[in-house]
């Protein structure tokens, strides 16, 4: 009888324990057209399993999971690893290696005195997001951003050892007191130091051999792409570059030159399909569009797809006033 009392104690305290969470399953909006409910709250569920380990869970919603000690995750980044998964059991361990990857450097984060910029200065970096997931997810007055695509943000990192976290304005950057393009230009040459690989050939588009390079790394090709000048000075021609950013992992360029000042045309033409597929297809994208860059400036080009299936290729008035000169 009194294990039976127990029993029903238990269970109470239990019931009572789950019902004060307010859980929300309700799929994000930026998510909806991305993930099945299904999906969304298996994904939740093992995240709460995974956060109580360390901290007790006081509500999710809207894609955010707050803890009683003021701690928030957001399911985003989970999110878009997993949109296209649908085994519980990869699912469990991508959100188990997501949350223990965040969990480590939350303490290398509180071994190292974040506010000594001598210490973090070789951990700064930078990520490029989609415009409107840094409307979503980032508050502005906290984080330190540019805009270097039109349709995305490029956030001021710290490049930790197992995970990255922006730089939070008021705990760091202000008490740094450091110019805020140096800090860029900072990120920028940590970040021109990692291992890419480059990759040219020519490549049949449409009937003509089209000269496309390429810049592949999991972590850093988006952002080694923003200093191309530097640190990519044969993918950039007499007449600049176009350069595609589907996602963080992949980059793809063509240069124009006076040699051959058009072929940029048949590389968006014939690249166009496969750049959405590159950017739809992964777990971070950054953009479909196609940019030209020119003294170290990107601007976008006007990209129409007809009902025909044509592509028509808008070039910038720049870019057009230096073609026209070539004639």
């Amino acid at each position: 009888m009194l294990l039976k009392k127990i029993i029903i104690i238990f269970t109470a305290l239990l019931f009572v324990g789950i019902s004060a969470q307010k859980i929300s399953y309700t799929v994000p909006e930026l998510f909806k057209n991305e993930i099945s409910e299904k999906n969304y709250k298996t994904i939740a569920d093992l995240s709460i399993k995974e956060i109580s380990k360390r901290e007790k869970v006081f509500s999710l919603d809207d894609g955010v999971i707050k803890t009683e000690s003021g701690f928030q995750a957001g399911l985003d980044n989970l999110l878009y690893k997993s949109k296209n998964q649908n085994d519980d059991k990869v699912l469990a361990a991508i959100v188990k290696e997501h949350f223990d990857g965040l969990f480590d450097s939350m303490d290398f984060s509180k071994s190292m005195d974040l506010k000594d910029f001598n210490k973090v200065k070789e951990h700064l970096s930078l990520r490029i997001y989609p415009e409107e997931y840094f409307d979503q997810y980032f508050k502005p007055e906290n984080v330190v951003f540019k805009k270097d695509l039109e349709g995305t943000i490029t956030i001021l990192m710290l490049d930790l050892p197992t995970a990255f976290t922006n730089v939070m304005r008021k705990e760091m950057f202000d008490f740094w007191k450091k110019d805020e393009k140096d800090l860029f230009a900072l990120a920028q040459q940590n970040i021109n130091k990692q291992t890419v690989t480059k990759l040219t050939q020519e490549i049949d588009l449409g009937g003509s051999k089209i000269e496309i390079s390429f810049i592949e790394n999991e972590t850093y090709a988006g952002s080694y792409a923003l200093d191309l000048i530097n640190n990519s000075t044969d993918f950039v021609g007499d007449l600049g570059s176009v350069v595609a950013f589907p996602n963080k992992g992949l980059i793809n360029i063509c240069k124009i030159t006076t040699e051959k000042p058009v072929d940029f045309v048949k590389f968006i033409q014939g690249m166009k399909s496969l750049v959405e597929k590159f950017h739809d297809n992964h777990p971070y994208p950054i953009s479909t569009d196609f940019f030209w860059y020119y003294n170290n400036k990107f601007t976008k080009i006007m990209v129409i797809e007809k009902p025909n299936g044509n592509i028509d290729v808008v070039s910038p008035d720049e870019l057009t006033k230096l073609l026209v000169k070539l004639k």
